[in-house]
């Protein structure tokens, strides 16, 4: 009986802590293991900073594709500007992070 209330308890706290937004309680369905694609001609690429939410600074590369008419903006971890050629039709294989996308691989076209 003591086992259900000490779980009943540690439950409740939780559940207070995440109403003050002190905990972060989550989870993904799809972690990102599969990489997705997008394709596209590059007509930005500009440099940005995320906070991790930890307090740490993170580079991001912003990249906007147009195909068909379609514009897409992408962020992908890190400082990849020089892979991102601008009026450069390519492919890019990515993992879907939290705060941004790791690059697998780009394709030129």
């Amino acid at each position: 009986m003591t086992r259900y209330v000490l779980l009943g308890l540690i439950i409740v706290i939780i559940f207070a802590l995440t109403g003050c937004g002190a905990v972060f309680v989550g989870f993904v369905s799809n972690p990102g293991v599969t990489p997705s694609n997008i394709s596209g001609t590059v007509t930005i690429v500009d440099l940005g900073f995320v906070a991790d939410g930890q307090g740490a600074i993170v580079n991001v590369t912003l990249v906007t594709l147009v195909n068909l008419s379609i514009t897409k903006t992408m962020t992908f971890c890190g400082d990849r500007q020089t892979l991102f050629p601008i009026n450069q039709s390519l492919k890019v294989e990515f993992t879907n992070g939290t705060l941004c996308s790791n690059l697998v691989s780009v394709v030129f076209f």
